[in-house]
Order: structure tokens, then sequence, then C-alpha cells
């Protein structure tokens, strides 16, 4: 048997979210005729899960992790497991394709799958059970005789229709949540990728900085068995880059023809544009604006200003859509002024479309993206040891970076996330705080994110009734 494991974080409720790499990896598993198992838990239920599964006794065990605090708690478990029983460890996804050669050093690391995992773990799989002899598999880091081994890189998949997921390897209705006024939504990719050249970015030494898609037929065939078997009611896409391909994107959400949630380029945006939306009934856009500073913009590569960025925001609140707007701030040699200007630039944003929400977090230099080296050069030291990048979190509060405040950052995205709630006394208090950028002392803040954690997870009776309100409280 192979068990395949994504480590989420509770604090994030992530563990919500369809895990797509480990049931992508484990499709091509079952396809093949390979008996596996897949496992999506939280940090919480490391010890509990770690004991049952070394009590089955896998063949190997394959581990999902992606670069900041699922890196930690990836780690945590695999050091339980040594600690149980022999069972091989393999890592792969977004965090040891970045840093394979630190991965593979760690006692805890048997092998490392780096880049695309379908074919180099289906070639894993029918080696390890055969000879052991792992020396022709690209994509594949190992070691031999007390030696590390690096195989040569695997060329990206280029027909990804014949990489399909099989929705029964997994109980999905673990994996259906509500969001907004919708009951049944569903995490969902119709693509791998980006052609943007965004300099913070993973997809520069990830995917290349290309973009491949499921072909409309094979993403029309997936949702509609997701809608007769599972009765979702929306969807929530995790494509990068939803809209590289105008005319593909609109023909897929006239033929879905349901709500979505989707990403795309402010640059993207005008009046024609959003009108289409707003038919398809596109209830959330996750939007990167990253930066109100032009020096920072220009540094990250972003190939928008600040005009073109207030304009494109101005023809998504004429339309009445939501938008998510994401901005980064502590990047590499920003200056006081430039954050100044970004959250000046928040606060614009907020007063031409005051229904939006907000995210803003510090920067997390990503090993091979274009923007790493000159972090280096800035002043950011890398951690040393695989799990210490568990401390390098954009989101979290103790996240010790060189240019920027994280914990004032924190308090910033609070204060903008429940400026989207529809409670005037709310609202007006933390328009005051940002106005008078006032960031300390935040009490207020605790309670508020307290009470919202207890309604997104609707926890007991009161956080199903507080889950109502808190829907009501967004302006969605």
């Amino acid at each position: 048997m192979i068990t395949l494991i994504q480590i989420n974080y509770s604090e994030d409720h992530s563990e919500k979210i369809l895990p797509l790499g480990i049931l992508s990896v484990g499709s091509a598993l079952k396809k093949k005729g390979y008996d596996v198992q897949l496992i999506n838990i939280n940090e919480r239920q490391i010890n509990s899960t770690a004991e049952k599964i070394a009590a089955m006794k896998p063949d190997f065990i394959g581990i999902s992790v992606m670069t900041g605090i699922q890196t930690q708690h990836s780690a945590e478990f695999s050091k339980k497991i040594k600690q149980l029983g022999n069972i091989p460890i393999v890592w792969g996804g977004i965090h040891p394709t970045l840093l394979p050669d630190q991965c593979i050093k760690e006692e805890y690391i048997d092998y490392v799958i780096y880049g695309e995992g379908e074919i180099t773990t289906l070639e894993f799989a029918e080696k390890f059970y055969k000879d052991k002899n792992f020396s022709g598999i690209l994509g594949l880091i190992y070691k031999k005789d007390g030696k590390i081994i690096t195989n040569s890189e695997r060329p990206l998949i280029e027909n990804l229709d014949a990489w399909r997921l099989d929705f029964s390897l997994i109980d999905m209705n673990q994996f259906i949540f509500p969001l907004s006024k919708y009951k049944r939504v569903i995490a969902y990719k119709s693509s791998r990728g980006c052609p943007f050249g965004c300099a913070f970015c993973y997809n520069f030494k990830f995917n290349k900085s290309r973009w491949r898609v499921w072909s409309e037929d094979a993403v029309m065939e997936d949702i509609n068995f997701l809608k007769e078997k599972y009765k979702i009611d929306a969807i929530k896409f995790y494509d990068d880059n939803f809209f590289v391909d105008k005319e593909r994107a609109l023909s897929l959400l006239s033929k879905i023809n349901l709500p979505c949630h989707l990403e795309i380029r402010i640059d993207f945006i005008d009046d024609e544009l959003v009108a289409k939306l707003k038919n398809f009934n596109i209830f959330d856009m996750l939007i990167g604006l990253e930066s109100g500073s032009e020096r920072m913009l220009q540094l990250i590569d972003k190939r928008f200003t600040v005009e073109r960025l207030l304009q494109g925001v101005r023809s998504i609140a004429k339309y009445g859509l939501h938008a998510t707007y994401s901005f980064i701030v502590g990047l590499p040699s920003e200056t006081e002024k430039d954050f100044n200007e970004t959250i000046s630039v928040m606060n614009q944003v907020y007063k031409i479309h005051p229904q939006a929400g907000f995210t803003v977090g510090a920067y997390l230099p990503y090993p091979g993206s274009k923007l790493y080296d000159f972090s280096l050069m800035q002043g950011f030291v890398p951690p040393q040891r695989t799990e210490d990048w568990g401390k390098i979190d954009r989101f979290r509060k103790d996240f010790n970076s060189p240019w920027v405040n994280v914990r004032k950052v924190w308090v910033i995205r609070e204060c903008f996330k429940i400026l989207s709630w529809d409670l005037k006394i709310l609202k007006k208090w933390f328009e005051f705080r940002i106005s008078h950028n006032f960031y300390s002392f935040p009490i207020d803040i605790y309670v508020v994110e307290f009470l919202a954690g207890i309604a997104i997870e609707e926890k007991w009776f009161v956080g199903k009734l507080m889950r109502r309100l808190y829907n009501k409280l967004r302006n969605r």
C-alpha cells in the first residue's frame, strides 16, 4: 500500500480544501493498479495519524509540501513516522521543488520528487517494487550507499488530459464547504502555471512561467460529475491565472453555469469584461494588486501602474462585483515611503470599492524566484534546516522579515479584512485605526478573530448561529 498525505494548518481552515496535488498523484497510481490511500489532516492530528499509518505499515509515504508552515508540520510528521518505524518517506510538491538539495539532506526524508509528480511517482513506484534501481527516473533525488544522487529534471507534462482526477479516491463530502452565500462549494483547477513573470512568484521555478490547460471537455466532464453526484452549487477555482486565454475562460464559465470564485490580473479588467463576469455570477475574484508603490511594482515586474490598477478597481466597483485584493509589503529594498504608499492605495481602493475584501502579507522569498538572489543581497538569511522554513510564512505574526514589522502587517491586514463586513460600528472604528496609523493594542482584533473562527468552523450551536451572522455581515 502507498500512502499520500497533506498536512494543513488549522488556523487557515485549509483542511476543507480538496488536496488537488495528492489527489492527482494518487489518481495516476490507482489507474496503474497500485493500492493507494489519501490522507488530509491538520497539524493537530499529526501524532495520532502517524501512529495509525505506522500501524498499517505502508510500503512508502508520499508527502505534499508547500513552503511555509506546512514545511514545519510535514517535518514533524516525518520525524514521528521515523520514530515509529523504518517506512520510506518521499517529499514532493512546491517546497521540495524549490529546495530539493536541502530537503534530501534531512535524515527523515529518503526521496525527493521535484517538479510535477505524476509520472515521476509512477516510475518511482515501479522501481521501488521491482529492483530499486532509480538511476533513470527524471525528477528524483535519492540516497544510495551514503551518497545523494540527483537525477536530471523532468520536462513539464504537455497533455494534462492524460492525467485526470479520480474523485472516488477520497471522501469528497469532506471537501465541500460553505463560502459566501453558497453551501456546497468545491475547489478545482482547470490549468497549471502562469505565463507572466512576477518576480516574487514560485511559478518561475515550478512551472517555468508556462501555462497549460485541461481541455474544456475534460473540465466539463469533471464539473458535471461534481454537480450531479455531490450537488455542488459553486466552484472555487485555484488556477494561478484563470484568464490567460480570455475566450477559453468565458467559454468555460458559460458552460459551467455555476457561481465561481477565480483569480485574474487587474490589467485584464475593463468594463466589457466585468459586464460579462457579472452575467456569469462570479461571486468573488482574487486579484493581486501587490503594491501601491510604482517603484515596487517595477521591481516585481507586475507590468501595470498604480493608475491602471485603480482603473480596474473602478470597473469592478461600477458593476458591483465582489473582489478580494491582495497586497505584498516588506519587499526587499522597500522603504517606509514605499510601504506608506501601499497602505494609501489600499485605502483608495477601499473608498472606490467599499464592498471589497483585502489581504496583505509580508513578502516571502521563494527560492528559485527571480527576486530571491536580490533578497539575499538585501539581507534575507534563509533557514539552514528544512523545518525552519515554517517560520517563513507571510501571514504569520512572528515571521522575522528583514524589511518590515510583520506584526504591524498582521494588524493592518485584520483591519482591512473587517472593513468588508457590513457592521457600521466596526467599520468606523477600523477606518479610524487605518486613517490614524493606529496599530497598537490589537485586543479588539483578537476578539473579532476568535469569534470569526468559531463562525467559520461552525463550532457548536453558537458557531452555526454565528456563521449565519458572519455571512450577513459580509458584503457579498
